[in-house]
């Protein structure tokens, strides 16, 4: 499962081919209403394992073994962490008592160094760990290799933050989280330090606004299809920001690189704006011709769901020893400690 900023995506993955039983998508709004829609998808299924969508993350655990003070970690939400949607889903199948999941975010995972950590909640959530599995599935698929030789850069786009995963011989070794990257299409990104201090105050809905689609019409109900097909059709403010939105992804990608000296096989484009191909051309064009790298899209069993959820289908399935527990074994999922608040300066009133 993968809860996204505007659809919910459920994929049931059986190992033999590999392929697709079952796939739905539903609007995330639409499961914050009615979460008990994601237990009665999977009704029917001889379901072995479920990854459960869980933000921010947490160390590695069974849904029984969720505490009180894990819901905060997960959705770094100080009033009523436990009431947010991500714990009411936990909760339904903690009731349920199926053998369900939660996951670390990029942050928890020991692979990525500490000083790469400081003063970070975000180098990447819990669902950019199960794209990273998805692309490691993809690499070692088409260039018939080890998980362990597997070398790439994740760049996911969604309809509105970007993420940035880098893996290294099937290891994590970097993340940029959506709230830390350039100009997203929703949100506005890493937020100059000047500007906050300007606003005098900056909430969780703040992160969601003055992105690409924002700055052109102060609509969020404006779509990345709409603000691509503007600026191919001649609009200069739209092509501006296209302008903005494409360099902030070459800039992820390069400062990731530079900063890892990681040399990738392959870069990856997930999310809804890959799949947009005025954005996917200019955007793949920029970056073979700047590093050198191809770019392509990830392998998804032809599903139209989101690649997030494949990724936690193939964890879920490595998780209970099936035909991907190597790939599980190599992003080092089990080794996963500490708390999303390590290593933090958080100014204690």
């Amino acid at each position: 499962m993968d809860q996204g900023s505007h659809t919910y995506d459920i994929v049931i993955l059986d190992d033999q081919g590999p392929r697709v039983v079952l796939e739905k998508s539903y609007s995330t709004r639409f499961v914050k209403e009615r979460p008990e829609v994601t237990l009665h998808a999977i009704n029917g299924f001889d379901v072995k394992a479920v990854v459960l969508p869980t933000g921010f993350g947490t160390v590695l655990k069974r849904v029984e073994q969720i505490k009180e003070e894990d819901y905060l970690e997960i959705s770094l939400k100080k009033d009523e962490p436990s009431n947010s949607s991500l714990a009411k889903v936990i909760k339904l199948f903690k009731e349920a008592k199926i053998e369900a999941y939660l996951l670390p975010s990029v942050k928890h995972l020991n692979t990525v160094p500490k000083h790469r950590k400081l003063n970070r909640f975000d180098l990447g959530t819990s669902d950019k760990v199960c794209s990273a599995a998805l692309g490691i599935y993809t690499q070692v698929t088409r260039r018939r290799i080890t998980p362990q030789e597997t070398c790439f850069v994740l760049a996911e786009l969604g309809s509105a933050f970007n993420a940035f995963v880098t893996v290294e011989n099937g290891m994590i070794v970097d993340g940029v989280g959506g709230t830390n990257c350039w100009l997203g299409m929703a949100a506005r990104g890493s937020v100059d330090g000047e500007v906050a201090a300007y606003l005098g105050k900056f909430s969780k809905s703040d992160a969601y606004k003055g992105g690409a689609l924002y700055l052109f019409t102060e609509n969020a109900e404006l779509t990345p299809e709409e603000l691509g097909d503007a600026a191919r059709n001649g609009s200069q403010r739209a092509k501006m920001l296209a302008d903005a939105y494409i360099e902030g992804v070459l800039r992820d990608i390069s400062g990731s690189l530079g900063a890892t000296g990681a040399k990738p096989k392959d870069i990856f484009l997930s999310g809804r704006v890959s799949g947009i191909p005025y954005f996917f051309n200019r955007i793949s064009n920029q970056l073979e011709r700047s590093l050198g790298i191809g770019v392509s899209r990830m392998e998804n069993f032809g599903s139209y769901v989101k690649e997030g959820a494949i990724g936690a289908a193939i964890i879920a399935n490595g998780l209970v020893g099936g035909e991907f527990r190597e790939i599980v074994e190599s992003l080092k999922i089990k080794d996963a400690s500490g708390s999303v608040f390590d290593d933090v300066y958080l100014k204690q009133d």
